[in-house]
C-alpha cells in the first residue's frame, strides 16, 4: 500500500514542478509573439493567429465534452466499461482529431489523457497483488522517454514541427520532474516504499506493457538516429535513463534511511542510509548532467527556449538543494560559495554559445544579403 501512496506523492509534487516548467515555457514563446512575421521559431506558438486559438479552444471542449457523454452513456447501461475504458476511447479519438485537424491544444490533453489512462490501469493490474509499484513510476517514465522520441522523429516534416515541440516538452518536463522529486530526501524515500514488494513478473500485462515501451523507445530512437534528427549524445542519455528507470524496476527492497520509523517520518528527514546515499549521488548527478545537457543541447540545435528552459530548471534546483539535505552536510557559506562557483562556470559556458550563436547568425545574414 505504502508504493501506492509513493505514486501518489510522486504526482503531488512533480505537479507544482510541471505547472511551473508550462508557465516559464508559455512566457518564454510569449515573447516571440510579438513579431511573428520575423519569427524563426514560429513553431513555439501555441496558436498561429487568434482564430486559430479559438478554433483549437473549441475543439478541445467538444472532446471534453464527448467524454463526459460517453461516461454519461456508460453509467446510463449500468457500467459496461470502466471509466479507463472510457477515458482511452476519448484520448485516442482526441489524438486522431489532433492528428487531422493539426490542433496543439487537443494533442496536449489526448497525450496525457493516454498516460493517466496507463497509469490508472497498471494499478488495477498491480490491485490485490503485493508486486512492486516501482513497475508503475518505470512505465510512466518510459512513456516520457517516448515522448522524447517521438518529438525529435516529429521534426522530420515541417508541417509537425509544433507537434514535435509538444512531445518534446512534456518529455522533458516530466524526466526533469521524476529526476528533480528523486534527488530530494522526500523522494527517496518514496522510492524506497516502491521497492517493497514481489517482482514486477507477477503481473504479466505489466511486464509486456513495460518491454512493448523498452523496444519502442530503442525502434524510435535508432530510427530518429538513423535519419540524423537526434544527435549521438542524445542518443546515449536516452538509453541511460532508460536503463536507470528500468533498473528501478527491477531493483529489490531499498532501506534508503536509517531506522526510518513510520512510513511518514520520511518527510520529517533523517540519516541516509549507504543505499540512500548512493541513490542520492545517482540521482542528483543525473539531474544535474540532463539539465547541463539541455542547456548545450540547445546551443548545438540553436534552440533559445531549450536554453531557457534547462537554466531555470538548473537555478531552481540548486536553490531547492539549499533546502534539502545537502545543506545538512555542508555548511551555508560553503554550499554559496560552490553554487556561485557553479553558476560562474555554467554562466561561462552559456556566454561561448551565445557568442557563437550570434556569430552564425551575422553570418547567415551576410551570406542571405550577398
Amino acid at each position: 500500500m505504502f508504493g501506492f501512496f509513493g505514486i501518489f506523492s510522486l504526482i503531488f509534487y512533480l505537479f507544482p514542478l510541471i505547472i511551473i516548467g508550462l508557465i516559464v515555457f508559455w512566457i518564454i514563446r510569449h515573447r516571440k509573439k510579438g513579431h511573428p512575421s520575423q519569427d524563426r521559431e514560429w513553431y513555439l506558438r501555441f496558436a498561429l493567429s487568434k482564430e486559430d486559438a479559438v478554433s483549437q479552444l473549441f475543439l478541445l471542449l467538444s472532446f471534453f465534452f464527448l467524454g463526459v457523454t460517453l461516461l454519461a452513456f456508460n453509467r446510463d447501461l449500468g457500467d459496461p466499461f470502466s471509466w479507463r475504458t472510457v477515458l482511452f476511447i476519448t484520448s485516442v479519438i482526441g489524438l486522431v482529431g489532433a492528428y487531422y485537424f493539426k490542433t496543439i491544444y487537443t494533442l496536449v490533453f489526448s497525450l496525457v489523457g493516454i498516460t493517466s489512462w496507463w497509469g490508472a490501469q497498471a494499478a488495477e493490474w498491480l490491485q490485490n497483488k503485493d508486486i512492486k509499484a516501482s513497475a508503475i513510476f518505470a512505465g510512466l517514465a518510459f512513456i516520457a522517454l517516448l515522448f522524447y522520441a517521438l518529438g525529435h522523429l516529429h521534426e522530420k516534416e515541417i508541417k509537425f514541427k509544433r507537434f514535435a515541440l509538444v512531445f518534446l516538452v512534456l518529455g522533458i518536463i516530466a524526466i526533469t520532474g521524476a529526476l528533480f522529486f528523486f534527488s530530494t530526501k522526500p523522494g527517496l524515500g518514496v522510492l524506497g516504499g516502491m521497492t517493497k514488494g514481489e517482482p514486477i513478473f507477477g503481473s504479466w500485462q505489466i511486464t509486456l506493457s513495460l518491454f512493448i515501451f523498452i523496444v519502442s523507445i530503442v525502434g524510435v530512437t535508432l530510427y530518429s538516429a538513423g535519419k540524423r534528427l537526434i544527435s549521438p549524445f542524445e542518443l546515449i542519455a536516452v538509453f541511460v535513463f532508460t536503463a536507470l528507470f528500468g533498473l528501478i524496476a527491477l531493483l529489490p527492497e531499498q532501506n534508503m534511511f536509517v531506522q526510518s520509523g513510520s512510513r511518514y517520518s520520511i518527510y520529517r528527514g533523517g540519516e541516509l542510509s549507504g543505499s540512500g546515499v548512493f541513490w542520492a549521488l545517482i540521482f542528483n548527478l543525473a539531474v544535474f548532467l540532463e539539465l547541463l545537457g539541455l542547456i548545450f543541447s540547445g546551443y548545438l540545435r540553436k534552440e533559445g527556449w531549450l536554453i531557457n528552459l534547462g537554466a531555470f530548471f538548473l537555478f531552481l534546483l540548486i536553490i531547492v538543494k539549499y533546502f534539502d539535505w545537502f545543506f545538512t552536510f555542508l555548511d551555508k557559506s560553503i554550499f554559496f560559495i560552490g553554487a556561485g562557483i557553479l553558476l560562474f562556470v555554467v554562466g561561462w559556458f552559456m556566454e561561448k554559445g551565445r557568442r557563437y550563436i550570434l556569430k552564425d547568425i551575422k553570418s547567415e545574414s551576410q551570406q542571405i544579403s550577398q
